[in-house]
């Protein structure tokens, strides 16, 4: 696998192998885009990329919908096979999103895997979605956080895996990272990397 920043800032994946849950989260943001715009954020943006480990949920963030338009993405998934675990009251879920919830989707009889929505919420959230990352394989296209926020995000979250992950995405982008950037984030939310080996 070989990763390729393209002149426009498109990040491509050549020889990826294209897994289930790669089908899953591109069927599920392929509905979701119609309506709004999205972000992918958190673990998945490591699996992507590479890293070796599972997860239950991929980490969404959408813009603000109205109701109406709402309606419509949710009868738009619906129809395409997938539902919400939260409730069948599609009017309760959207009330869960304004009150700043997750509302999780899955596949028709499936539990796992499941996209955790919510809408975007404080400055980190409006900036992962306003610096978008286009990530390119296969005939698959995601919308991914910026990596210089992702790093110091997992830094702040803190498990073992979190670290793991900010570590796996320092080694696999280092060289081309805006490190001042990087480094600007980490101080806001006041996470150090070095004991992990990660310097800026």
């Amino acid at each position: 696998m070989q990763i390729v920043s393209a002149p426009d800032g498109t990040i491509r994946i050549d020889g990826k192998v294209v897994t289930a849950l790669d089908r899953f989260v591109a069927s599920v943001t392929g509905i979701v885009e119609r309506y709004t715009r999205y972000v992918i954020v958190s673990g998945y943006v490591a699996i992507l990329f590479g890293r070796a480990r599972g997860t239950e949920d991929i980490d969404l963030f959408v813009d603000y919908m109205d109701r109406d338009t709402f309606m419509s993405m949710s009868e738009d998934l619906l129809e395409q096979g997938f539902y919400y675990l939260n409730s069948d009251d599609i009017g309760e879920i959207y009330s869960m999103l304004c009150d700043r919830l997750a509302v999780r989707i899955a596949g028709a009889g499936r539990i796992i895997p499941n996209v955790e929505m919510k809408f975007k919420k404080d400055d980190f959230d409006r900036y992962a979605m306003s610096r978008a990352k286009r990530v390119q394989f296969d005939d698959i296209r995601f919308f991914v956080s910026p990596i210089e926020l992702q790093i110091p995000y997992k830094l702040y979250l803190g498990s073992d895996k979190d670290i793991e992950d900010a570590v796996y995405l320092w080694i696999l982008f280092r060289e081309t990272l805006d490190t001042n950037l990087l480094q600007s984030f980490m101080e806001r939310l006041e996470v150090r990397g070095e004991q992990y080996g990660i310097e800026v």
